[in-house]
């Protein structure tokens, strides 16, 4: 008598053979490390720095007075609209020839000022308009 029902299923080799293979893979990626891009962590700091910009600008038409948003390109500081030193993450740093300071007006216009940050060799810059104040992330 012949059996002509099909054996369905995997042998024991094909499955060790996969497992394996999926051993190596993680091997790999836990000795890479974790995953890393700098042109985000380079636009991630941009977006922050460019919403401190806009809260400023918004704090100086809210309480009709100047407000200046101030860098310390050394210490790889700025200071936020409420005092408070913010630093830049590591690897990250303003380049040489950034604005440090940007101030905002009652009326919402600010000074023209370019804030360059770099890292890694990518730069990223940060623009005031100076007769609207909109803030605009943009190339090097």
């Amino acid at each position: 008598m012949r059996n002509n029902r099909s054996d369905a299923g995997f042998t024991l080799i094909e499955l060790l053979v996969v497992i394996v293979i999926l051993g190596m893979i993680g091997t790999l990626l836990v000795a890479r490390g974790p995953l890393h891009s700098t042109t985000l962590d380079l636009r991630g700091t941009a977006q922050v720095l460019a919403s401190s910009l806009r809260q400023t600008r918004m704090l100086a038409i809210a309480s009709d007075t100047t407000t200046v948003l101030r860098i310390n390109a050394a210490q790889r500081t700025y200071i936020d609209m409420r005092g408070r030193y913010r630093t830049l993450p590591p690897g990250v740093s303003f380049a040489a020839n950034s604005a440090m300071a940007v101030t905002f007006f009652p009326d919402g216009s600010a000074s023209e000022a370019t804030i360059r940050l770099s890292e890694g060799g990518h730069t990223i810059a940060i623009h005031t308009a100076w007769l609207t104040g909109a803030v605009s992330i943009g190339g090097p």
